[in-house]
């Protein structure tokens, strides 16, 4: 088959300050695919500013469309853009995966991939080719007449048996991610996540079970994007790169043999940092530039509440401990608990301040489809327009804080932040230049958060 995978544009916000990576999800469904036997192209809206060419999709057999919850009303019109053409439609991705039954019943998608679709997506290429039942296929969810179908889960792929994602299908000098100004690719060296954050879906998406690919692997992979890409940047974006640190270290060992000149970037936890400074020393002689903690709250409740333990002082030793091995930390604060006031917030504000990471991140509690959060919230939520679920925007409401206060100390937690010193300011500035923020370009980023 001819299968055309498409990855939709990002939208508001997102469009202003996002900073645009591949598509990996979709490149190793291309590359499952292309081990099956099909012809496979990817187009990433990201980085097509005139569109989705309906003659590409005249010339394919079969339409996938992967979307988030934000992008979910753009992949919906690429989706009806294919169904008014007369090509199948299959999605995935956690909005559609958890969004199933609102999706399907605008006739548009043909079947709905749960989860990750290595497996599962061939398997259902080959039952539309073959025209066979569709409930033969383990994994999927689809529509017989007013029932929505569910079969059974798909077997949880091995990542170390899967191939390396198909990046010879896509243009990567069209991205504009950068590290210290080095352009930057990702990897993904594990799936499932143990944790139980309230407000994150990816456990329910990829389960609980931590499937990690060897060292070997990853280094293989790493000698493919250094030697045949010529990246000298990488993101290793796993939920929590660090979960196994005998692996890190055994990656890290590998980059310093090779003497590769590598910077790199990574998701970590608190206490996998502190517990471990001959990992973090060992990343750092590895060319570990920055690291990103999921910090979220001052207060201990609010951290409790979205199933996360309280760090207490390990917290400032972990940043601590990076930025005396020469690592910059990226910290990550969620504004809006529900039992939080507004003095609650402006204390995770003074925190994020005091800590003094190199980044911070701040973000309003949303509650996403999947996620547990969600659930608790769903009669709560007054805003149904997908695209403002950017973590950006209060959309239930809350208990104690007006939503244009919450946007108020959104804006005021930026402000403080980077504001907080000379070197400060020089930083976001230079980053402003990196991304190259024009005036009307904030000015449409402001539209966006209040309207």
């Amino acid at each position: 088959m001819k299968i055309l995978l498409v990855n939709p544009p990002s939208t508001g916000v997102f469009t202003t300050f996002g900073v645009s990576l591949p598509p990996m999800g979709l490149l190793y469904i291309a590359a499952s695919l292309e081990q099956a036997g099909h012809s496979v192209q990817v187009v990433d809206l990201q980085c097509e500013p005139a569109g989705l060419d309906p003659f590409l999709i005249k010339a394919a057999d079969l339409v996938g469309i992967t979307s988030d919850t934000t992008r979910i009303e753009k992949a919906m019109e690429i989706a009806r853009q294919a169904a008014a053409i007369g090509r199948p439609v299959v999605m995935g991705g956690p909005h559609p995966q958890f969004m199933a039954a609102e999706i399907l019943r605008t006739g548009h998608v043909q079947c709905i991939v749960k989860g990750e679709g290595d497996l599962s997506f061939p398997l259902l290429a080959q039952a539309l080719e073959r025209r066979d039942e569709l409930g033969s296929v383990a994994g999927i969810i689809f529509p017989d007449g007013y029932k929505v179908v569910e079969t059974a889960d798909g077997p949880l792929p091995d990542p170390e048996q899967l191939p390396l994602p198909a990046r010879h299908l896509l243009d990567l000098t069209r991205y504009s991610a950068s590290l210290n100004g080095i352009p930057l690719t990702p990897i993904v060296t594990s799936r499932g996540c143990p944790g139980a954050c309230s407000f994150c879906s990816s456990s329910s998406f990829f389960g609980r079970r931590w499937r990690s690919r060897s060292p070997e692997y990853v280094l293989a992979e790493l000698d493919e994007v250094y030697n045949r890409y010529g990246f000298r940047a990488v993101a290793f974006v796993d939920d929590n790169f660090s979960l196994s640190p005998e692996r890190v270290i055994a990656i890290a060992e590998g980059i310093e043999s090779r003497g590769y000149d590598l910077q790199w970037w990574n998701f970590s936890r608190v206490d996998n940092i502190v517990g471990n400074p001959r990992m973090v020393e060992a990343m750092a002689r590895a060319g570990s530039k920055t690291v990103f903690l999921g910090i979220e709250s001052a207060d201990a409740e609010a951290l409790k509440t979205l199933g996360k333990e309280s760090q207490g002082d390990m917290t400032a030793q972990a940043v601590k401990l990076l930025q005396d091995n020469g690592i910059e930390v990226f910290g990550s604060y969620i504004l809006g608990h529900l039992n939080e006031t507004a003095a609650d917030v402006e204390r995770t504000i003074r925190m994020a301040v005091d800590l003094n990471t190199n980044v911070a991140q701040f973000s309003v509690l949303t509650p996403y489809p999947g996620t547990p959060l969600y659930q608790e919230l769903k009669e709560r939520i007054f805003l149904k327009r997908w695209k403002f679920y950017d973590a950006l925007h209060l959309v239930f409401r809350h208990p104690r804080i007006n939503r244009h206060r919450l946007q108020y100390l959104l804006i005021k937690a930026y402000l403080k932040f980077y504001r907080r010193s000379k070197k400060a300011k020089d930083d976001f500035r230079d980053y402003g230049k990196t991304q190259n923020f024009s005036m009307q370009r904030m000015m449409t980023c402001v539209y966006d958060l209040f309207f």
